[in-house]
């Protein structure tokens, strides 16, 4: 328990928000659909219902997007705060990188909806929320930023 406490609030909020919507991707119902069915005489007859995740329907280009940059969002958190690895240098900082990641994916799934909206499962209310927190939590990171110290280079003798 005293590794987690070594984080900022920030990093376990993008990192929780993040593995969450990663899960949320593939297993919350984005899309809905049903249909009731008639009864005659206790008999129903037809009905159906239809259910999608994020990465299926209209504009699921933006959501595999959205997927890939959400997994090299979490794998740039675990490099850097779980590991010795020195990631190379950025133009920006590695905080502002992660926030941008962050807005990518939430303006990645806004963009989708447009693509069809209406029929809604609780699964699109979910993974938005945790896109928002994603950003939220990732705007703290760019202020706040624990790094792992990278290991000593192994002293070398002259011979």
């Amino acid at each position: 328990m005293s590794a987690l406490s070594d984080f900022s609030r920030s990093e376990k909020i993008t990192g929780v928000a993040g593995v969450l919507l990663l899960i949320g991707i593939f297993a919350f119902p984005w899309y809905y659909v049903s249909i009731a069915g008639v009864n005659v005489g206790g008999h129903t007859f037809g009905g159906a219902s239809y259910s999608s995740n994020v990465l299926g329907g209209p504009g699921s280009f933006f959501s595999i997007v959205a997927l890939i940059v959400l997994i090299a969002l979490l794998a740039e958190l675990v490099i850097s705060r779980f590991t010795t690895a020195q990631l190379p240098e950025l133009p920006i900082s590695w905080g502002a990188a992660e926030l941008y990641a962050a807005i990518a994916v939430l303006a990645l799934l806004v963009i989708k909806i447009l693509f069809h909206i209406g029929n809604f499962g609780w699964g699109f209310y979910v993974n938005m929320l945790l896109a928002i927190v994603l950003v939220y939590g990732a705007t703290g990171l760019r202020h706040s930023r624990t790094v792992r110290p990278a290991a000593a280079p192994a002293p070398q003798h002259g011979n």
